[in-house]
């Protein structure tokens, strides 16, 4: 009873939030990766990439945890059907036919990781569109060198918008020193990845039968970009996304810096809601997303590895009252709390945040 109870009370607060009411305190919900709920329950990186039993219960058991230990306002934990074949942050590199690097016995704690393969000019022209049906066969053939095992895949794996897919098929490097010193280049690079995005969105909806109309971009690396380099680079892409698959639901998620594009991100892309990183500052973040735009984050999760008590009580106190009056706001760390934050932090910085995170906000 009592456990139906609170997660109907996390269900009304997270409905006046989005409302832009003030329930009675902040919502608080944890992103927290799966690297951190393996190393949580005893598992490396490599036993989670590499053997997908494991990989599974640790998706199933870590939402568990934090349903019943870290007690933020999730409202479910994950079942063994719902749990996927992770791959990690390496999409690009599977469609793309890059080298990735696993963890293995010589390096448990290394995260699947992309080895870029566009050096030059000449590799931005040579590179291709790639056929969905080739990635869907790419994306088995890695299931089966990451899992040792053969797991059916119908889908080919979603990709970044173009910024972000450039930086992993080039490197960051690259990226910036290449989007100024050849622009021409880099826009021929950013059409081709665009026409990608759209391969892939449109085979994966012929597979399921339906239509994407709700559109989440993950865009990490568009953060380091001036206003002017994000309107000439970024902006023409990401848009066209939106515009298209995004008719009842967009939403963007940049670990990097935000706040000096935030106008761009309302008035351009008209964003339900956002993830902020933590470089962003979040008051002027909340200056122009107040009452349009919800949000979540920015809290920096590096103190929680090592962070004395009253650090996380500023850090938490800083996001808190600087973007939750009004609503619209829901607590999170700025990024996914990943392996190697202290368990014990976490769920002391949640307890607090519950402390200090009531309404009215002084």
């Amino acid at each position: 009873m009592q456990s139906c109870q609170k997660i109907e009370e996390s269900f009304r607060r997270l409905e006046s939030t989005r409302n832009f009411e003030e329930p009675d305190r902040v919502p608080i919900l944890i992103d927290v990766g799966a690297p951190f709920y393996a190393k949580v329950l005893g598992f490396t990186l490599k036993d989670y990439y590499r053997d997908l039993q494991i990989c599974k219960h640790v998706q199933v058991e870590g939402s568990r945890w934090a349903l019943s230990r870290l007690q933020d306002d999730r409202t479910y934990s994950i079942s063994l059907d719902q749990a996927r074949p992770d791959i990690g942050a390496v999409a690009e590199g599977i469609v793309f036919g890059c080298s990735i690097s696993l963890p293995d016995e010589g390096n448990p704690w290394l995260s699947p990781w992309i080895l870029p393969k566009l050096r030059s000019i000449e590799d931005i022209d040579d590179l291709e569109v790639p056929d969905p049906s080739n990635c869907v066969r790419s994306l088995r053939a890695h299931y089966l060198r990451a899992f040792g095992k053969e797991v059916e895949a119908n889908e080919a794996p979603a990709i970044h918008p173009p910024c972000s897919a450039a930086g992993s098929i080039m490197g960051p490097e690259r990226l910036y020193t290449y989007l100024y010193k050849y622009p021409d280049a880099m826009h021929k690079l950013f059409s081709k990845l665009l026409e990608t995005f759209f391969e892939i969105t449109d085979y994966n909806d012929r597979q399921r039968g339906g239509r994407t109309d709700s559109i989440g971009l993950c865009d990490d690396h568009a953060g380091y970009l001036s206003v002017e380099m994000y309107r000439r680079f970024v902006l023409p892409y990401n848009k066209k996304i939106y515009e298209k698959y995004g008719s009842h639901g967009r939403s963007l998620h940049m670990d990097s810096r935000t706040d000096h594009i935030a106008k761009i991100i309302l008035d351009e892309y008209h964003i339900q809601e956002m993830d902020l990183g933590a470089a962003t500052d979040i008051a002027k973040v909340k200056e122009v997303f107040d009452g349009k735009v919800i949000f979540n984050g920015n809290l920096d999760s590096r103190i929680l590895v090592a962070g004395k008590a009253r650090q996380i009580e500023e850090a938490t106190e800083k996001c808190i009252r600087a973007a939750a009056p009004g609503g619209g706001y829901v607590f999170d760390c700025g990024g996914e709390t990943y392996a190697g934050i202290d368990p014990e932090r976490l769920v002391y910085m949640v307890r607090y945040a519950k402390k200090i995170g009531k309404y009215p906000i002084r």
